[in-house]
């Protein structure tokens, strides 16, 4: 039985050869190693890349504080269930940063979404 896509070693042919599917091109691996250098150096030095700073609405309690719609009715587009946005909290999962809006329905039961999945009911 033949594949469609056999799994490949990363290249170490030269850029004219075709690439298997699925298999990095030895100049984006030297890239990668390259910047993965440099993000650990920045790490250690404790500086921040000067072109995206790191900007977060969050507060001391991991909650935005200004978000625009805070208190207002808002629309789970995953649910379809609305009610009033009480908070959204940066929490950590599997060690990544997610925001989540917490949304009140009139009947009092709160539920929590993506913040990404709210909109804004006129």
């Amino acid at each position: 039985m033949t594949t469609l896509f056999p799994r490949c070693a990363p290249d170490t042919s030269t850029s004219d050869e075709p690439q298997p599917y699925g298999a990095p091109s030895a100049a984006l691996m030297a890239r990668a190693e390259s910047g993965f250098e440099k993000f650990l150096e920045r790490i250690g030095e404790g500086e921040q890349d000067a072109e995206e700073p790191e900007q977060s609405s969050a507060s001391s309690f991991f909650h935005e504080d200004v978000h625009p719609w805070l208190h207002k009715k808002v629309r789970d587009v995953a649910s379809r269930g609305e009610g009033e946005l009480t908070a959204v909290v940066h929490e950590k999962t599997n060690g990544r940063v997610v925001r989540v809006a917490y949304i009140r329905a009139t009947s009092n039961v709160e539920w929590t979404t993506a913040a990404d999945n709210i909109q804004l009911v006129t």
